[in-house]
């Protein structure tokens, strides 16, 4: 349990160093207007990657996989602290470190809780993973408090910096992975299952199919869908107002702003979520993220600033990766087993990309209303954020109610 909660510490703190040079990259090399480019060659590249991805996880050691895909960050890491110690200036080597962070971010914790879901049972999940996940919340806040700290150095030495962590986290992934294995000699032994048991074969699945076709999937479909539009577009206002009125190293702002987003995030986990699911509910609890951006955004509109944009944006992430993330989960409870693999893993990727799509045509329609409308191009982003924020609110609402019938009938049969 320690050395778990010690690898997702570190790989949480490794990339929390390598997100703010993202932002550095995007400000100085890649420039705020481009960026959705960047988004568009990222969802290709994180689609391509995860169908490849799926057709040897099922079909490679688990240990070669981990182990595998931690040499191949390694290798990326020093290819690219390597590359911008010479061209740290280069528009295609900037492009390539976008996209290659987004996937390095979705990697690097699906894999690492993956191995955790085989370790350990449901029933022992449930009292270890708090603790464990503890190390993802304190890591955000080292990374980020590490990049401040070292302000100075160069994009490529905190890259070498990271990847120095990074060979840490695959080292303490030996002993998980031995763990695992002892662990599983041990069921072995106790397992009653003749030898030459015959083996179900696994039905076939129309993973998107199953989620148009049942309501309750559908809506949470639609929120996904919405949470990811209304938060890429805040992001690229943050962005852009940053490049038109910030003053200081960008790098450094980015860090800044992500420490204090972790912090209000360890700070609304420990002390709100739970109370908030346990008294009122799953779909209060919905409730709050879309109130928060909204409540926010209106504040946009009548100070459109900086600052604003930034407290806005801490506030609405911090109460993503809190109560919304958390209670996310929930939803999945009064679900079938296929559902809760394949429906889910359709609304948690392929829909999130589509919202990144949709963000990247957006920002489009917004870049051509600043060149004409000047500050009121982003008030007109920012209004048809309410207006997304209202219909999210609507969806929310059903949501909760048909996820009290779900578990009612559930709880009936």
């Amino acid at each position: 349990m320690l050395v778990s909660m010690l690898w997702i510490f570190l790989a949480i703190t490794a990339y929390y160093i390598i997100k703010p040079i993202r932002g550095d990259v995007l400000q100085k090399v890649i420039l705020v207007d481009n960026k959705p480019k960047a988004m568009v060659a990222t969802v290709v590249f994180v689609g391509l990657f995860a169908y490849a991805y799926g057709k040897i996880v099922n079909s490679v050691e688990r240990k070669k996989l981990i182990v595998g895909t931690y040499l191949i960050f390694l290798g990326s890491v020093a290819a690219f602290a390597g590359a911008f110690s010479v061209a740290p200036t280069s528009k295609v080597l900037a492009y390539v470190f976008w996209v290659w962070v987004s996937t390095f971010s979705v990697m690097i914790v699906s894999q690492f809780w993956a191995l955790a879901a085989d370790v350990w049972s449901k029933e022992e999940g449930l009292r270890l993973f708090g603790f464990i996940g503890l190390g993802t919340v304190s890591g955000g806040i080292a990374g980020t408090t590490l990049t401040i700290i070292v302000k100075k150095l160069p994009n490529w030495q905190l890259l070498a910096m990271s990847g120095g962590i990074l060979t840490v986290c695959m080292g303490l992934s030996f002993y998980v992975l031995w763990f695992a294995s002892r662990k599983a000699e041990a069921a072995a032994k106790i397992d009653t299952a003749p030898a030459d048991a015959p083996k179900e074969k696994p039905p076939e699945v129309n993973a998107i199919g199953m989620v148009l076709s049942s309501p309750y999937l559908l809506l949470i479909a639609a929120m996904t869908l919405i949470l990811n539009l209304v938060n890429s577009n805040n992001e690229w206002i943050l962005d852009k107002l940053f490049s038109q009125q910030g003053d200081g190293d960008s790098r450094t702002f980015y860090a800044n702003f992500y420490l204090w987003q972790n912090v209000l995030t360890a700070a609304i986990q420990f002390f709100l979520t739970g109370r908030i699911q346990r008294r009122f509910g799953a779909r209060v609890a919905l409730l709050f993220l879309p109130l928060v951006g909204m409540a926010g955004g209106t504040a946009f509109l009548l100070i459109p600033t900086l600052a604003i944009i930034r407290g806005m944006k801490i506030a609405e992430n911090a109460t993503d990766y809190s109560i919304q993330s958390n209670t996310r989960e929930f939803l999945y409870l009064p679900t079938t087993k296929l559902e809760k693999y394949a429906a889910k893993n359709v609304n948690d990727t392929f829909v999130v990309r589509i919202g990144d799509l949709a963000a990247a045509g957006s920002i489009e329609v917004a870049k051509i209303l600043i060149e004409k409308y000047a500050g009121g191009g982003l008030k007109m982003l920012v209004g048809a954020n309410l207006v997304l924020g209202a219909i999210w609110i609507l969806i929310v609402l059903r949501i909760g109610a048909k996820n009290r019938e779900l578990m009612a009938d559930r709880a009936k049969a």
